[in-house]
């Protein structure tokens, strides 16, 4: 069973993101005009501009990625969420849960998020790879040959992924957090339905998975 993102909020935040870096932009020459002495106010409303582009440009990436979404089989959780991908086993869930806290600005768009408390962190680790959305069009395409080229003078740093993890739990309590967008659905009812998968013996997930497949 697949879990698909709500990929038209995903593209209202890249549209809302798009908007207010416009108007920056626009207004940004009225602090220069009037008031002259104000002109680091105009360079910081410029990158803010900067910064509002480039969110909106990788939410209407979020939007257009046909292979996002959460995948349910007899074996756990993959998660294909836009910049990352990872596995987390059934057996490695030892709690769910609900957090009001955003750790990232995948988070924008999401009034709560799910946590996974994990039963041991490496093998999430193990299986955590970052990648770009499975998106078409000349900006997808742009992003893809960026990333190769620094890709080759980037090593992975599982130190800094096992780091982030660590602060995650310290803040909010739980070692993995899944913005609600990418849910599909309330964070409080896919909760409910993950509880359900992951305190079920093996053969009856897949049977399960059989019978939703049909």
């Amino acid at each position: 069973m697949r879990i698909i993102p709500n990929f038209s909020r995903l593209r209202a935040v890249a549209l809302v993101c798009w908007i207010l870096s416009t108007w920056y932009f626009v207004n940004g020459d009225f602090f220069v005009i009037n008031h002259p002495e104000f002109i680091v106010l105009t360079i910081s409303t410029r990158l803010l501009a900067l910064f509002l582009l480039a969110i909106g440009l990788a939410f209407w990436q979020l939007g257009t990625d046909r292979r996002a979404g959460i995948v349910f089989d007899s074996k756990g959780l993959l998660l294909n969420l836009g910049s990352s991908s990872a596995f987390i086993a059934w057996e490695n869930i030892e709690l769910v849960g609900i957090s009001y806290r955003r750790n990232s600005v995948l988070s924008i768009g999401s009034r709560r998020q799910l946590g996974v408390v994990l039963r041991e962190v490496q093998p999430y680790i193990q299986s955590y790879e970052e990648r770009l959305p499975a998106s078409r069009g000349i900006i997808a395409y742009s992003l893809r040959r960026i990333d190769r080229f620094i890709r080759r003078f980037r090593k992975t740093n599982d130190v800094s992924l096992a780091t982030q993890i660590a602060n995650n739990l310290q803040r909010t309590g739980y070692h993995v957090l899944i913005p609600e967008v990418f849910l599909g659905s309330p964070a409080s009812a896919f909760a409910e339905i993950v509880d359900i998968y992951r305190l079920r013996p093996a053969n009856q997930r897949t049977i399960t998975n059989f019978i939703l497949a049909k």
